[in-house]
């Protein structure tokens, strides 16, 4: 696994699941990448922690369930619709049901199978950043 080339250095990636041992190895694995990196178990978590960092992020990895219900999609659609900004977004999950994931397609969502390997969550992670439309984050 090698750093983020030099163009994603330093970018905020927001990443949200209700597993705190994911969130904090995810949080470990960006860092190492050179990522800057924002963690939160819900969505309303999320939203409280970029309001409290100021800035709106790259890109946001959610878990596809999170807690009441909640979904990584319905936490993504809230954050841009707060931000004002389309952020690229990857939903990472265990789940099959194919209504769900077609949403989140849909809604212009990567969507990653559980379990994604380190190198291509990076690669997806790098395409995502590099596909951002100009103006945004």
């Amino acid at each position: 696994m090698t750093p983020a080339g030099d163009d994603d250095q330093d970018k905020l990636v927001m990443v949200i699941d209700d597993e705190r041992t994911v969130l904090q190895a995810l949080n470990l694995l960006l860092e190492m990448w050179g990522y800057r990196v924002v963690t939160a178990e819900s969505e309303g978590e999320a939203v409280d922690r970029l309001s409290l960092a100021g800035e709106t992020p790259h890109a946001i990895l959610a878990d596809y369930r999170l807690r009441e219900g909640r979904t990584g999609v319905q936490a993504i659609d809230r954050i841009r619709a707060e931000a004002g900004a389309e952020v690229p977004g990857v939903i990472i999950t265990g789940d099959t049901s194919t209504e769900g994931l077609r949403d989140a397609r849909a809604r212009g969502l990567t969507v990653l199978q559980k379990p994604v390997l380190p190198p291509h969550l990076q690669a997806v992670l790098t395409k995502v950043l590099r596909e951002q439309p100009a103006g945004t984050a």
